[in-house]
């Protein structure tokens, strides 16, 4: 994997500070409400509607909360996965859960995760991604360690990020190894990634 040009990181580095800034600033009744409207659009969704097993981020801090909605699938009967930190190949992969109290612990980074990570059994059909900064052609900016990236260049069921509107920017630079979202769904409306 070929680095980043110096000029390519310093406008992450940016726009990843000056979101941040801004998103974190959100009181949390502010980030509850929002996260509600997102939720509401995303369940919306037929490929949402449709998935029987999702892959979804356990949210931390200041994104978009998803607690809520991990526990309504799993209670509804879907199968999740959540991202579970793998120590020997330093990177996250997908791992299975069946009870969101029981199951996850406080991990890496401070972010719960599966007490014990296990393999799926197969792929899920849609992943629930979160970032910092996203653009309405699906472009993401991560938290710069590319972990999220690594886990989605293969994944082959549509993509979707969550954002509050504040999220949403004009354009966010971006690299050949940055993984484009499907669809950003933000409190307003969702963003299509459109093909070339």
């Amino acid at each position: 994997m070929s680095a980043a040009p110096s000029s390519l990181v310093a406008g992450k580095r940016a726009l990843r500070e000056r979101v941040l800034a801004f998103r974190c600033a959100l009181p949390a009744e502010d980030v509850a409400r929002r996260s509600r409207s997102v939720a509401a659009r995303l369940l919306e969704l037929p490929a949402v509607q449709r998935a029987e097993t999702i892959f979804c981020y356990v949210s931390h801090e200041c994104e978009v909360e998803t607690h809520q909605l991990v526990r309504d699938w799993l209670a509804a009967g879907k199968r999740v996965h959540v991202p579970a930190f793998d120590a020997q190949q330093r990177c996250y992969q997908p791992s299975p859960i069946g009870d969101f109290d029981r199951d996850l612990a406080v991990g890496k980074m401070g972010i719960l995760e599966p007490r014990a990570r296990t393999a799926p059994d197969g792929p899920a059909d849609v992943a629930i991604v979160p970032g910092v900064a996203f653009d309405a052609q699906g472009h993401r900016l991560g938290y710069g360690k590319g972990f999220y990236d690594d886990m989605l260049k293969h994944f082959r069921g549509p993509k979707i990020a969550l954002a509050f509107d504040c999220q949403m920017q004009p354009a966010v630079p971006h690299g050949a190894n940055d993984v484009p979202m499907d669809a950003v769904v933000a409190e307003s409306a969702v963003y299509w990634r459109k093909l070339a």
